[in-house]
């Protein structure tokens, strides 16, 4: 008798699009999610209140597609990273869940990778992430990675290169295009050597973001990737998609990556990441804390247990680092530290 393949319904994936002064890039953002390979998708556009044309285009660019799918929210006032995807998040009842930046843009194959990621059938994770292309405000190729993803430690300094790693050129069209790059790699405990990317390359369970989201806004108006990103793999776990399936846009006004792609091992920031790390920890640590007993019960208090061991081994080394008296004067200048003092001054777009 021939075995047959079973044929199991796909879950809905909601999305959530933030914008914040992306008047020059938020249609093609939106038109990226749009052309998604997945169609059974419920879209949130929110507008954190921008000051130029933005409110205007995204009303333009939806107009044009008629795409039901989508809807649109506008922000009477901004409330930075958090409060934006707290109120599109609002608006969706899905099981799985993505965000977009304004200014970033999605490959045609984002959430459908994304998705057969997490429904894999060895370990099912709180989410899954992928690697970038990094492009200028021209949409112009300028790094095929983002040098950070999934570098082992020790890299040696001298090692070949494989060929397979570069694209493939059309030089009369003066396009690029990339082979598939299939690995996957399963991390099912937090490290302090491990590294993410940015909030466009991340898809979560809704059930995950409900359980670890911030209680407030102003305690995080930026950052909230690398918030979300280290209390999900302290609780849940992730699987890194080893391809480039969005493009991260460095334009020169990003309010973290306003540096140059100068090559090498390239700062993305002027910001200090020291310090913006260290306040993103401890406030994970605190809601850790917090919720202990909502997540001894959602992951089993020997999971728990053995997550906040390791997270505080780490915090005391990072912690070390850092003198007394420069934390006390960061609170004295704005109780919630760099993150507020960071995110008011740029808004929630990275």
């Amino acid at each position: 008798m021939l075995s047959t393949t079973p044929e199991v319904k796909l879950p809905p994936v909601g999305v959530v699009i933030t914008s914040y002064n992306c008047e020059a890039y938020i249609a093609q953002a939106i038109e990226s999610v749009a052309r998604q390979s997945v169609r059974n998708l419920d879209v949130v556009v929110v507008d954190d209140a921008s000051q130029d044309r933005t409110v205007e285009v995204i009303e333009e660019a939806l107009a044009r597609l008629k795409d039901r799918r989508f809807r649109f929210v506008a922000m009477p006032s901004n409330l930075g990273q958090t409060g934006a995807v707290r109120r599109g998040l609002g608006e969706l009842d899905t099981p799985f869940v993505c965000f977009l930046d304004g200014d970033d843009i999605w490959h045609e194959t984002f959430v459908e990778r994304h998705l057969a990621t997490h429904l894999n059938t060895d370990f099912p994770v709180g989410f899954t992430y992928c690697d970038s292309h990094v492009i200028n405000g021209d949409g112009e190729l300028l790094a095929g990675t983002a040098w950070w993803f999934e570098r082992p430690n020790g890299d040696p300094p001298h090692r070949s290169v494989e060929p397979a790693t570069t694209p493939t050129i059309d030089g009369a069209r003066g396009v690029a295009s990339f082979p598939l790059k299939p690995a996957l790699t399963l991390h099912a405990e937090w490290s302090s050597a491990w590294s993410c990317n940015s909030m466009a390359s991340l898809m979560f369970r809704r059930s995950l973001v409900d359980l670890i989201f911030p209680e407030s806004d102003e305690s995080l108006r930026l950052y909230l990737d690398h918030y979300l990103t280290t209390f999900g793999m302290l609780v849940a776990g992730g699987i890194a998609i080893h391809e480039s399936l969005y493009a991260y846009r460095m334009h020169g006004k990003n309010s973290h990556s306003q540096a140059s792609v100068v090559g090498g091992t390239f700062a993305t920031s002027r910001n200090d990441w020291q310090a913006i790390n260290r306040d993103v920890l401890q406030l994970v640590h605190r809601e850790m804390l917090a919720r202990r007993d909502e997540l001894c019960t959602a992951v089993g208090a020997g999971h728990f247990t053995h997550s906040l061991a390791l997270f505080a081994t780490a915090l005391t080394e990072i912690n070390a680092g850092t003198s007394k008296e420069e934390v006390v004067e960061e609170n004295q200048q704005d109780t919630g530290g760099v993150l507020v003092r960071l995110g008011k001054l740029f808004g929630n777009s990275r």
